[in-house]
């Protein structure tokens, strides 16, 4: 097997709501954004310094006293979008003063919704230079994403207004999946697939309490996908596919991607190295969901 090197791992400062509150609003109205704003990746403390969010919904609010590690606001209950301003920067705690070049992969602005007692989480993931190893076809240690924004065109099951995904039909969505690792095997074809560890997703747009719903069910679960490689030496992603069979919510990316150039290892099999291609998104939740193309940059 052929060594390769990766280099970038995947960082999540975790924004969080919670029911409560100290502002002249109905308990029933109440929650509280907390915004932590340091993260450890790679058994290192990383720190957000300089950094603003601009906050609308119900209330129209923005952040910017972050010296803290943890900063919070209290909002009414509602759907919210939270900004993360251009200004930023990224700096490890034990070297203050020094920025790292750090890119930001969340779509900016997320939604994000405020209930009275209950815990929900948004996390901005940010991509860090890492020098991590792969034994390609076996393991690799580094985080990767796949990030699009979908464009729906068609509803799943109900087309009409009773269909919580309506409201959607003719726009645009961003979305992420990040994801610690992954493990590679071989199969004919010549096909390589990935299976990765546990991911995270993310959408943004127009804020949804459906798509929170869908992101929360998927997170924890797996994404598995194939890279097929042509007699040409070009590569297309032949399909992959996340679920959670319990919640009854399948995320798919179609078969047949257009072909994008390719590295093969030593065997002749195709790798998971960056790229950029356009394929078909299925959602389907219970007998409802959307489908549509989707513009996608996915690396390892």
């Amino acid at each position: 097997m052929r060594l390769l090197k990766l280099g970038a791992s995947v960082l999540a400062l975790v924004v969080v709501a919670c029911g409560g509150g100290t502002v002249p609003v109905a308990p029933q109205e109440a929650g509280t954004l907390q915004l932590p704003l340091t993260s450890t990746s790679g058994g290192k403390v990383y720190r957000l310094v300089g950094a603003a969010f601009h906050i609308t919904g119900p209330q129209t609010v923005t952040v910017t006293d972050t010296a803290a590690d943890t900063v919070q606001t209290t909002l009414e209950a509602g759907a919210y979008t939270i900004e993360l301003a251009s200004g930023w920067r990224m700096e490890r705690a034990d070297a203050p003063g020094t920025a790292v070049p750090a890119a930001l992969l969340s779509p900016n602005p997320l939604t994000f919704t405020v209930k009275k007692d209950e815990l929900s989480q948004v996390r901005f993931m940010f991509k860090l230079p890492g020098d991590g190893t792969a034994d390609v076809g076996i393991h690799v240690d580094s985080g990767g994403w796949f990030a699009g924004t979908i464009r729906v065109d068609s509803l799943e099951g109900d087309s009409g207004p009773t269909n919580p995904y309506s409201g959607m039909l003719g726009k645009s969505v961003p979305f992420l999946i990040s994801f610690e690792s992954f493990t590679a095997s071989h199969d004919s074809g010549p096909v390589t697939l990935v299976h990765t560890s546990p991911i995270t997703v993310q959408f943004a747009g127009v804020p949804s309490e459906q798509l929170e719903r869908v992101a929360a069910a998927l997170n924890g679960s797996m994404l598995s996908f194939k890279l097929r490689r042509f007699s040409s030496g070009s590569v297309d992603f032949n399909g992959g596919v996340v679920e959670n069979l319990a919640a009854d919510v399948r995320l798919e990316l179609s078969f047949g991607s257009d072909p994008f150039v390719g590295l093969m290892d030593a065997e002749g099999y195709p790798v998971f190295r960056p790229f950029e291609t356009e394929l078909h998104l299925r959602l389907r939740d219970g007998s409802v969901g959307f489908s549509g193309m989707t513009d996608v940059n996915a690396a390892p």
